[in-house]
């Protein structure tokens, strides 16, 4: 295997483990408040989420070094999302004094926070209006009465992101 492919594995393994740790520590807010784990369970947890983040962003940026730093544009919302997870589980797990509606509220905007990273992740949106393009180059593939037409606004829809660029 090549070493890019290894990266990747090695960044989904611990973006899974991050994901396992919160859902972990959140469950154990939402349930039992007041009978949180002892000191060596909060501690396995904080540091398998600590150790977690780290090798995300390491293997991101070597990833993203591999890449020659091209990236989509949903890659600049991963970035802000994973930004307001880590704020917000701070905001959830931190031991200052705060009360528990504003740690469960930390806890469900990193919970909303890592639903929208899993899904640009997922769905890897184009956000750049090829998809118009690529489109119109799919269904004339599928039908070859309609391409003549829109052979021309394929056409047409180059020149114009020609001309902008």
């Amino acid at each position: 295997m090549d070493s890019h492919l290894i990266l990747k594995i090695i960044h989904m393994t611990f973006g899974s483990l991050a994901l396992i740790t919160f859902l972990i520590r959140a469950a154990l807010l939402f349930r039992v408040p007041q009978n949180q784990p002892g000191k060596a369970g909060r501690i396995v947890l904080v540091a398998l989420q600590h150790l977690s983040f780290t090798v995300l962003i390491i293997t991101g940026m070597v990833l993203l070094y591999q890449n020659q730093f091209v990236v989509q544009p949903w890659f600049y919302g991963k970035i802000i999302l994973f930004v307001v997870i880590l704020s917000a589980i701070i905001k959830a797990f931190s031991k200052r004094d705060m009360s528990l509606a504003q740690r469960k509220a930390g806890a469900f905007v990193a919970a909303v926070a890592f639903a929208g990273l899993l899904t640009l992740v997922v769905l890897k949106p184009d956000f750049s209006g090829n998809a118009a393009s690529q489109q119109i180059a799919q269904s004339a593939a599928v039908d070859p009465q309609i391409q003549p037409m829109q052979q021309n606004q394929l056409t047409s829809t180059t020149v114009r992101q020609s001309a902008t660029n």
